[in-house]
């Protein structure tokens, strides 16, 4: 009686945190409105496939890893961050996740082990993106492929003084463009097969101010300001990006192929 009461227990212990991270995690993320548009294009690219092997830089509070591995893919993330380690690990560790602590430019892993390495808004952060694209290259599967989001932040509405702001208040190391990052790969064993600038608009630069701005409202009206965003706000964005330019925007999002 007692084994089975601990191991009832257990079960509630592990369904408490999953309904923790729902809620304190997952469902923040989706009111997150810079967040959304940067990542739901980016994972309706990826469409992991059931016994795929993912690899995440940066994977951070393992939310969309734990997303991923619901589609059948088997994901491993790593990241610098204690803190958000432990969360990752308390919240989303299942049979198909994996979290580990390491550095972007040495992954602990052996090589071609990959079908897919991800990274979504991180390697604007990195001190050496080309170690770090070097050792994508070599822990890919023969035609494996990589999928980034990158920092841009290219729009006409977007001038130097915002892209200092934006450096100082995220830690962002370098901007890329299309013609940067795709040298980057191509020098470093990859196929570009294609890429798409997000966030493209004046309109969209106007939705980003004011998402920010949230960070300094009342509780309650950030609340409602956040929701307005993720639902009417988003659908505006994207009609409004349907007009404009292709050619720049404040994320770049890239897939690239490993060369034989």
């Amino acid at each position: 009686m007692r084994r089975q009461a601990e191991g009832h227990r257990q079960d509630t212990m592990v369904l408490m945190n999953r309904l923790r991270g729902f809620f304190n995690i997952r469902i923040r993320k989706d009111f997150h409105f810079r967040r959304l548009l940067e990542t739901a294009p980016a994972m309706r690219w990826l469409k992991p496939r059931a016994g795929e092997r993912i690899l995440d830089i940066g994977c951070g509070d393992g939310t969309y890893n734990y997303r991923i591995s619901l589609r059948g893919a088997q994901i491993f993330g790593f990241d610098m961050n204690s803190f958000q380690l432990k969360r990752a690990v308390k919240h989303h560790k299942m049979p198909s996740t994996g979290f580990f602590c390491a550095d972007a430019t040495c992954f602990p892993v052996r090589s071609e082990q990959f079908d897919t390495v991800m990274s979504l808004c991180v390697f604007e952060h990195l001190p050496n993106d080309q170690e770090t694209l070097r050792e994508i290259w070599r822990t890919l599967k023969p035609d494996g492929r990589v999928l980034l989001t990158l920092d841009s932040l290219s729009n006409d509405a977007v001038d130097d003084d915002w892209r200092d702001v934006h450096r100082e208040r995220h830690g962002v190391r370098q901007f890329y463009t299309y013609e940067s990052i795709s040298d980057q790969l191509n020098q470093n064993g990859f196929t570009v097969d294609r890429y798409r600038y997000l966030i493209r608009s004046p309109y969209d630069f106007v939705l980003m101010k004011l998402s920010y701005a949230t960070e300094q409202m009342n509780p309650v009206f950030a609340v409602l300001v956040r929701t307005w965003l993720v639902t009417g706000g988003r659908a505006i964005s994207a009609l409004w990006n349907l007009l404009a330019p292709k050619d720049r925007g404040w994320t770049l999002l890239i897939e690239a192929s490993k060369q034989a």
